[in-house]
């Protein structure tokens, strides 16, 4: 009789989540007739706005609280996966965090900037 062996999942950890996440949004901004980061950066501010006034159906108000209310609060609570007190590795998982939240915000504008041109035809 054979014995089966138990499958182990790997847990990833942030950073390589926030990495892989940065890395898609380069190949997203290199996609021929995708918005650049450059056109996304200044969309930003833009999209933020209009979310929070319910202008841009793509994201909801409530989602976009959500996760920057979470992301701050993780970057500035004192609970961490890695202890703030370790050099570097403590500020590792933070700037993950933050890297991870920056690059769905910036990916989003690129989406508002394709939503925008089509609405202004």
């Amino acid at each position: 009789m054979r014995k089966t062996q138990d499958i182990k999942t790997v847990a990833v950890p942030d950073r390589v989540r926030a990495g892989r996440s940065a890395w898609g949004l380069y190949r997203e901004t290199r996609r021929p007739g995708a918005p650049g980061l450059l056109r996304r950066l200044f969309a930003t501010p833009g999209l933020i706005v209009s979310v929070l006034l319910g202008r841009y159906p793509g994201l909801s108000r409530g989602k976009l609280v959500l996760f920057a209310a979470l992301a701050a609060i993780y970057v500035v609570s004192p609970v961490d996966a890695i202890p703030d007190f370790i050099p570097v590795l403590g500020w590792t998982d933070d700037g993950a965090v933050a890297l991870w939240f920056l690059t769905g915000i910036v990916r989003e504008s690129g989406r508002y900037v394709e939503w925008r041109s089509l609405r202004r035809r």
